[in-house]
């Protein structure tokens, strides 16, 4: 290992690493994904290390110096946009993603901020309609202007909103907390109060605990 690893040369591993990954038919996004078990938008050197070795022809010399150059700002963990960015130094980690790769990502943002000792379960069926809870329906699901929208009736609603409404962890939150959130404290007319559409922002993993861009986010 000694031996081959002074020949080490990171680009060339690079593509042999993504070539296996075009063999098995995969994306970046799934390998990523495969290895970060609790979807939190990061993964520790040790299991980036550990899964390549165990899928992938390379050794432990070579993967100590690959875990290194993929974790940018040193903190020990690889979250997504260094995954890219090192395995595509030429292409921008924060380009817009395809409506499918934004929807994929916004729901399981969204669905692991529950609390529940059961988590809510949410089935991707196809691209574009998934199975929510315990229900066997099929919804669609849909980009608008940056907010994942649920089919509901004949309608649309914002996914948050359906989650409040469905979720059993977010079921307890009191009226006033849901009031605050979805109706406009400005909004009131001779009818009422109006309600305000919920704006989510569109990010791979954008919850509290995940880590944002590589060059802001702290060290851990």
């Amino acid at each position: 290992q000694i031996e081959e690893f002074a020949n080490f040369d990171f680009n060339i591993w690079r593509k042999r690493y993504i070539q296996w990954i075009s063999h098995l038919k995969s994306r970046i996004l799934d390998v990523f994904r495969n290895i970060d078990r609790d979807q939190d938008g990061r993964i520790s050197q040790k299991e980036f290390i550990d899964y390549v070795l165990a899928s992938f022809p390379t050794n432990s010399l070579e993967m100590n110096a690959v875990a290194n150059i993929f974790d940018v700002n040193s903190d020990g963990f690889i979250d997504y946009y260094e995954f890219v960015s090192a395995l595509h130094p030429s292409r921008d980690p924060y380009r817009k993603m395809l409506d499918a790769d934004q929807i994929t990502e916004e729901v399981s943002r969204q669905v692991s901020q529950c609390n529940c000792p059961k988590r809510f379960q949410v089935e991707q069926i196809s691209a574009n309609r998934y199975r929510f809870g315990d229900s066997q329906q099929l919804r669609m699901v849909r980009m608008l202007r940056s907010t994942l929208m649920v089919r509901v009736g004949g309608g649309w609603t914002a996914l948050d909103e359906f989650l409040v409404k469905n979720d059993p962890c977010r079921k307890g939150r009191t009226n006033l907390k849901i009031k605050e959130k979805y109706l406009s404290p400005t909004g009131s007319t001779s009818k009422g109060l109006t309600v305000s559409r919920s704006n989510s922002s569109l990010s791979l993993y954008s919850s509290a605990s995940a880590p944002t861009s590589p060059m802001t986010r702290k060290a851990s």
